[in-house]
């Protein structure tokens, strides 16, 4: 008996977010290379969160991509 998969586990679905979650990254990532800052940074740090978060987007997006090609359903 097998059950219909939830919003959430499919693979198109899963893919979308991946690519979404890709192109965040790129946009959060990319302007620190250039010296432009996105978003609102909390205070004048070595450490910005904003390239940060990006990062962690990227690495959010190779997960879901990779899960969704190997997905089989």
């Amino acid at each position: 008996m097998t059950s219909e998969p939830n919003f959430f586990e499919r693979k198109g679905v899963v893919a979308a977010f991946g690519i979404l979650a890709l192109l965040g990254g790129i946009y959060f990532t990319y302007p620190s290379a250039t010296g432009q800052v996105t978003g609102n940074v909390i205070g004048n740090n070595i450490f910005s969160t904003v390239p940060f978060i990006g990062i962690l987007l990227l690495i959010c997006s190779i997960v879901l991509l990779s899960y969704a090609t190997v997905k089989k359903k």
